[in-house]
């Protein structure tokens, strides 16, 4: 045995050894993923339905340790267990997971460079990390320019009376400069959080594929080469239902079934006919076209009446073909949101009419600070509705919108009392999931704000 074959007889145990330790450290973590199932009251079928985006397999193949989720999975199952139980420890929970997570995927082989199922989950992990300091990041600055905002005019009201020096002039020209670096920042903020969604939506994109594939989870990577890894084309579609007669798979068959098929046709036509007869066609055994001759028949062919139609042929002929599939939903009435608070809480939205800018609009969501989620399925195109801050809202008082898609901001703007409603149309091709919210400036909970007739076009 040559000394290069000795040393790998020598790795095998070490490599067996390594791919069994693997194994059960991730067994163990789906050993984890099903006590939060249980938690949450679903089986893995009953998750799937309520989130599409995962099918029954996957769930299981989560639970069971096969392949570690992502981090979306995560997310909608502590989302999913916050709902349905009243969890004093959930914040330490989550935490304590996602810790948990980032070591299984670490111990599994996973780096932020590598290019296998696992090294992208743990890069999709730190992106969504990162994603949530910018976005606390960025509420912090907002926070910051809507107080510096009321300084500023303040001090310009301040300025018109007289008698004003130039103390107040240097103070007004100091909060001017404090806005607009702000407002840089703010900017900067919002380009970085830009790439870095791109760079999420890449990775989600790539391990759908792997998941497509049926990668066994941290043994394939992207672009192995070799026609069968993640570049592989997708799967054929299922045949549609057949046009004509299949043909039989053995010379048997082929003889048998069209007799049986033909016998039963004549016998329905001797029926109508009132008894005439009628020939049989027979297939021939030996033609390999396997087409059927027909015999030459003693007896002439005789036309059968046509039986007149009676009523209830004719008002089945007759009836309506079914409605159209509805292709505008509102998101107040047809979608049932994910996250539901109950209505007079805090981050709760309320159903109902309301008057914005001297006009009473009687479908709105309105709130003095809300948020809520639809689960659109990368079903529907179109995103339309209108803003707006309702006429009892204290003045000088400030409402936030934000439409989130996915993990991205696609959509922010602020409004006061008095102001025109605006209008909000957005494309949401491919998108999983959408996220309205309204925020108060100044947390009087007297000011609220309204998403008026939010509808979702296919």
């Amino acid at each position: 045995m040559s000394q290069h074959e000795n040393g790998q007889g020598e790795d095998l145990p070490a490599r067996r050894q390594a791919r069994e330790d693997r194994d059960r450290i991730k067994a163990a973590f789906g050993a984890r993923l099903r006590v939060l199932l249980d938690l949450s009251g679903l089986s893995s079928r009953e998750f799937a339905a309520r989130f599409p985006a995962y099918k029954d397999s996957t769930v299981r193949k989560y639970t069971l340790g096969t392949n570690l989720p992502p981090w979306d999975f995560l997310n909608d199952l502590l989302t999913e267990v916050a709902r349905r139980t009243d969890d004093p420890a959930a914040p330490q929970r989550r935490t304590e997971l996602f810790t948990a997570y980032r070591s299984v995927l670490i111990d599994t082989g996973a780096t932020t460079r590598g290019s296998d199922q696992n090294s992208l989950l743990l890069r999709l992990l730190d992106g969504e990390e990162d994603l949530h300091r910018l976005a606390a990041e960025l509420a912090e600055v907002r926070g910051r320019e809507n107080r510096l905002r009321l300084d500023l005019e303040e001090e310009i009201g301040r300025a018109q009376s007289p008698g004003t020096g130039t103390a107040s002039r240097e103070r007004r020209h100091r909060l001017e400069e404090e806005a607009r670096a702000l407002a840089e920042h703010r900017g900067e903020l919002v380009r970085r959080r830009g790439v870095l969604v791109t760079e999420l939506d890449d990775s989600r994109r790539r391990l759908a594929v792997m998941e497509a594939a049926g990668s066994p989870g941290d043994l394939v990577p992207v672009g192995t080469g070799t026609g069968a890894g993640a570049h592989q084309a997708p799967p054929p579609l299922p045949p549609g239902p057949p046009t004509s007669f299949a043909e039989p798979s053995s010379p048997a068959g082929r003889g048998r079934r069209p007799l049986v098929l033909i016998a039963a046709a004549a016998a329905v036509v001797c029926l109508a006919g009132g008894g005439v007869v009628v020939g049989i066609w027979a297939a021939g055994n030996g033609d390999t076209g396997n087409r059927a001759t027909p015999p030459v028949s003693a007896t002439p062919r005789t036309t059968p009446t046509p039986s007149p139609a009676t009523p209830s042929a004719l008002a089945t002929s007759a009836a309506p073909a079914p409605a159209p599939e509805r292709s505008s939903r509102s998101l107040i009435e047809d979608l049932v949101p994910m996250d539901v608070y109950p209505e007079g809480t805090k981050r709760s939205f309320t159903a109902g009419a309301l008057t914005v800018n001297n006009r009473d609009y009687p479908a709105t969501l309105y709130a003095f600070e809300a948020e809520r989620t639809w689960q659109l399925g990368r079903e529907y195109k179109t995103f339309t509705a209108s803003a707006g801050v309702s006429d009892a809202t204290p003045s000088g008082d400030v409402i936030t919108f934000t439409v989130q898609l996915d993990d991205g901001v696609a959509k922010e703007f602020t409004m006061a009392p008095g102001d025109t409603v605006k209008k909000v149309s957005l494309n949401i091709s491919g998108v999983f999931r959408i996220k309205l919210t309204v925020q108060e400036s100044f947390s009087t909970h007297e000011g609220y704000g309204a998403w008026i007739d939010p509808t979702i076009t296919k």
